[in-house]
Formats: C-alpha cells, structure tokens, sequence
C-alpha cells in the first residue's frame, strides 16, 4: 500500500494499532509474522502521509485566511452556496 488509506479494512486495522491497550497489542505482536508487522508499518506510514496531507491543507487555509479578500470571496461563496 503506498499513499493514504483507501478502504475500511485498513482504516480498522489501524485504529487498532492506534488505540488498543499495551497488553493487546503486546500479544498481537507475539502471534504476528513477518507480514503482518509489514502490513503495520504500511498502515502507520500511510497515516503519517495522511496526517502531513491535512496539516499542509491547514497551513495554506490559515495563510489564506489572512488575506482580507479571501475572506470576502470566501463568505460570498459560502452564501451562493447556501442558496443552492
């Protein structure tokens, strides 16, 4: 899997991974093979992409915030929007 995470198989997998107790996870990782610490460290790199994704469309909305006429443009859009 390269890229972000396109499928709930893998987004449940990976909460897994991201959420489960210390002792779960523990016997998950004895009982694991080689592939299924691959396909983990797949799923987390993968999320890590995703997490630089978001935070990069974060900083360019902040920056674009700060432009008056953005703001302007912004809530006229938002009102046609509305309308629709």
């Amino acid at each position: 899997m390269k890229g972000l995470i396109t499928n709930q198989w893998d987004r449940d997998n990976l909460n897994f991974l991201l959420n489960t107790n210390d002792e779960c996870l523990k016997d998950w990782h004895a009982q694991a093979d080689t592939d299924d610490l691959a396909y983990a460290q797949e799923l987390l790199a993968a999320f890590s992409l995703e997490l630089k994704v978001k935070s990069e469309e974060l900083r360019i909305e902040c920056e674009l915030e700060s432009l008056p006429k953005y703001n302007e443009s912004k809530s006229l859009l938002d009102t046609i929007a509305k309308r629709r």
